[in-house]
């Protein structure tokens, strides 16, 4: 017999005590209360792998990998070969994307004060909205569950010569007062530099050591009060303000990037959202409401010196987008039925200013204007106790609704247009019985190009293509997961074709100048391994991504930053009295990196192994000291940019 939505509700509130239920998009099935399609990282596991930021916890995952991109001083993620701005990237349902290009930097957000971080690789739920074709991550925040409950936690981290390199301080204080909640969350995080690998060798532009211009400052707020009703309905206020400073790097290879002498002397976010849930005996109405900001900017100096902006390449930007949206939601049971049905709609400003170079003085030299509708209808069907069902599609359509630019190259090719798609997906899900499931998907989803995409003239080197159409991919998924005794063991084979891949070509009326074309075709297929262990103070797990991305129809492109085969591993024994030691390992292979001549070349492969003692004398104390890339390892995701190598680090955190 199946359970009312409201008996639906209490388990999953129950299973995910710590986070915010109403952040959460999620495709149920229907008689286990539990997330089909969704992988999710607890706060337990963030802490085991002592993950600081959003990109270094979603790098330990299947099919995941993380990404540096230098130029931009920014730490990406790629999922199954898919980059990040074709991924949809959410925190509590809220698309935060950066609107002009859909890009979002992994690296400026820490993990203190998240409940779970969601993410599908494949198949996602319609509720979404539009731009999900790579996946869906969905950072959720924390909901208190206490009268009074909390932590604050500090760490300091040292440099292979045992020098303050970074240092990190957060508190978390939440009460639940009856049917009010409310929690405040604040963190800090301070870079000094960090030193390279003893393995590096010196370049022009870069000595051995210490990492030159490496310095970045992130803080943030956030604050969320609640009410819950009798019958477990919600509603909820949030607002998150971020704030962030960051310098650039110099590039250490010149074949490989232009050394751009860049400074961000702020990178600013803020969101404010209201959502609220009504339940019914067998239904649920779920609205949300947001407004989500980005500000930032950027300056461009005569040399290394950052004194001076004389030269004609030398600049000063600011850039200051918004997005603004709502989102219905229905769900009813119905017999074996759940069904889901949404509407979405999101409003994405962008506005660029060049900045007078002595006064400051601004000019608005762009300013373009989007908005998307989506509506889906999802419906997950129990036929048996063993047998599911799952279909859904969902139509999107953006409108381009401003168009407002002071560079006059090629301006006659910017002109209003539309797109639109139709995305269906099904699954099969069979449970053979209560150790075992096994699950076969197929989903299409579509990436709309972005501003960026359709606009950018790239300094004046790209000519503008408004009639960019959608790519298209289609996902095929087999997945098993078995569980025996104290093992678990998850394995996924896929294979996503995509069509019209927009890529960079010479524009055929005048080949000094390129243009985006939707002329690509790409395969991504691979297979994940997982295996997990946890008996008697031992835990332990290991995961295995094998991808392969190919250019269909020009085998001479290849796609880079995306390595051909991953591992992680990891062990936490308890040896009694409190104290537990962790270790892990990682190794990446066969990630391509293009030159500026255009020929390619494989990173080289790099192992890193992390380790630390923990020691916990009561639950609410945790001590914790280490060392990350114990070996030093030269760690290189973009080779102009090489990473910190060896680190010491201590930890103390007070819950209360």
């Amino acid at each position: 017999m199946k359970k009312s939505f409201v008996a639906l509700s209490v388990m999953t509130s129950v299973l995910l005590a710590e986070s915010f239920t109403l952040g959460q998009v999620s495709v149920l099935e229907n008689n286990e209360e539990s997330n089909l399609f969704e992988q999710s990282i607890s706060p337990e596991e963030i802490a085991q792998n002592s993950s600081d930021t959003v990109s270094e916890a979603l790098d330990n995952m299947s099919g995941v990998n993380q990404d540096v991109q230098g130029g931009r001083g920014e730490s990406t993620l790629y999922v199954r070969g898919f980059d990040a701005k074709r991924v949809g990237v959410f925190i509590d349902g809220i698309p935060i994307y950066v609107p002009y290009d859909g890009n979002f930097d992994y690296g400026r957000f820490l993990t203190s004060d998240i409940g779970s971080i969601d993410v599908s690789k494949g198949y996602s739920s319609v509720v979404y909205g539009a731009n999900t074709m790579g996946g869906v991550v969905n950072i959720v925040s924390r909901k208190p569950t206490k009268e009074f409950e909390g932590n604050v936690k500090g760490k300091i981290v040292l440099d292979s010569e045992a020098k303050m390199a970074r240092h990190v301080e957060s508190v978390n204080v939440g009460t639940k007062q009856g049917n009010f909640y409310g929690q405040l969350g604040a963190n800090y995080s301070k870079q000094d530099h960090f030193r390279i690998s003893d393995d590096y060798d010196a370049t022009p532009t870069q000595p051995e050591g210490e990492r030159l211009r490496s310095e970045a400052q992130d803080k943030k707020i956030s604050l969320k009060a609640g009410v819950v009703a009798e019958d477990k309905s919600e509603v909820a206020i949030s607002y998150v303000n971020q704030k962030g400073v960051k310098q650039q790097p110099p590039v250490t290879d010149t074949s490989f990037a232009k050394n751009k002498d860049w400074d961000w002397p702020y990178w600013d976010k803020e969101t404010f959202s209201v959502t609220g849930q009504k339940n019914f005996e067998n239904s649920y109405l779920k609205a949300l409401a947001y407004y989500d900001k980005s500000k930032n900017s950027l300056y461009s100096y005569d040399d290394n010196t950052f004194e001076t902006l004389t030269k004609k390449w030398a600049f000063k930007s600011r850039y200051d987008d918004y997005s603004y949206g709502a989102r219905i939601e229905n769900g009813v049971e119905l017999g074996g039925n759940f069904l889901k049905a949404a509407a979405n709609y999101k409003k994405d400003v962008h506005q660029g200013y060049d900045m007078s170079k002595t006064t400051d003085e601004e000019t608005l030299t762009e300013k373009y204007e989007d908005h998307t509708i989506s509506v889906g209808l999802e419906d997950t069907y129990t036929f048996s106790s063993q047998w599911e069902i799952l279909g859904g599609v969902s139509y999107d359509t953006r409108v381009a609704d401003k168009i407002f630019d002071t560079n006059t190259a090629n301006l006659d090719m910017l002109a209003l247009e539309a797109q639109s798609s139709l995305s269906p997906q099904a699954a099969l899900v069979f449970s053979p019985d209560e150790t075992s499931q096994v699950k076969a998907s197929v989903s299409r989803k579509t990436y709309m190009p972005s501003m960026k995409d359709r606009y950018s003239r790239k300094f004046n080197t790209y000519v503008p293509n408004v009639d960019l159409e959608n790519e298209i991919s289609t996902h095929y998924e087999l997945s098993y997961q078995k569980q025996i005794n104290a093992f678990i063991t998850r394995t996924n084979l896929f294979y996503t074709k995509v069509d019209d891949a927009i890529q960079s070509v010479v524009w055929d009326q005048n080949s000094s100048l390129f243009q985006n074309q939707n002329v690509g075709t790409f395969d991504h297929k691979g297979i994940e391994f997982e295996l997990s262990y946890k008996h008697d103070g031992l835990k332990t797990g290991a995961n295995y991504t094998y991808l392969d991305v190919k250019n269909t129809k020009d085998s001479d492109i290849k796609i880079v930053d995306v390595p051909k085969n991953q591992i992680f591993a990891f062990a936490q024994q308890e040896i009694g009295t409190g104290f537990s030691f962790y270790a892990n390992a990682k190794y990446r292979n066969g990630a391509y990196e293009n030159k500026l001549d255009g020929t390619y070349v494989t990173n080289p492969d790099f192992t890193t192994f992390d380790l630390k003692a923990i020691y916990e004398p009561t639950k609410a104390l945790t001590a914790e000291i280490g060392v990350k890339n114990l070996t030093d390892e030269l760690v290189r995701y973009d080779m102009a940019y090489p990473m910190a190598g060896r680190e010491f680090f201590a930890s103390l955190e007070y819950k209360f």
